[in-house]
């Protein structure tokens, strides 16, 4: 390892002595202190995600299973999940900000695992190719700008609410 523990990170670096330990040359002991963890991320942490993206696919999946869009019809139900999704990401933001000590795990089970899997960009872009193929250009390009045009606004709405909830 060429890089050097830093006194001033040392502090935020768990793992601190393994990085020590493996600088002088010694060998990692896995028993006694883990190295890194996978991506810098806790085990923890990637569980959360990975079941908070189980749980927003299925949930996606469900509701669009049970809503289906004829052949060219327009995509609702991808519209109102992306939109439903941007407001919920805007709102959890900043509930979750501090709450990362003491719950450092809602923020990626919530966030990065629900909202992630229950928001859809690749939908999206079929929905909108499928529309384009079918001749529809202008509903593409309709849905397209309700998608984008409309997350950006409840992303900022539900934003503005959080912070208000937060401050309550």
């Amino acid at each position: 390892m060429d890089e050097q523990v830093h006194p001033e990170t040392e502090a935020h670096d768990l793992f601190a002595n393994e990085h020590r330990r493996l600088e002088a040359g010694g060998t990692p002991d896995l028993l006694d202190e883990p190295v890194l963890p996978l991506l810098g991320l806790s085990a923890t942490t990637l569980a959360a995600v990975f079941v908070g993206g189980a749980l927003g696919t299925v949930a996606r999946y469900l509701l669009a299973s049970h809503h289906p869009v004829a052949g060219g019809g327009f995509p609702w139900v991808t519209l109102l999940v992306n939109l439903s999704g941007s407001f919920a990401i805007g709102l959890v933001l900043p509930l979750t900000e501090h709450m990362a000590d003491r719950a450092p795990v809602v923020r990626p089970l919530l966030v990065v695992g629900f909202l992630g899997g229950w928001t859809t960009y690749s939908t999206l872009a079929v929905d909108a190719a499928l529309l384009a193929k079918h001749g529809d250009v202008a509903t593409c390009l309709a849905y397209l700008a309700a998608t984008v045009a409309g997350g950006l606004a409840l992303v900022v709405a539900g934003h503005a609410l959080g912070r208000r909830m937060e401050d309550a």
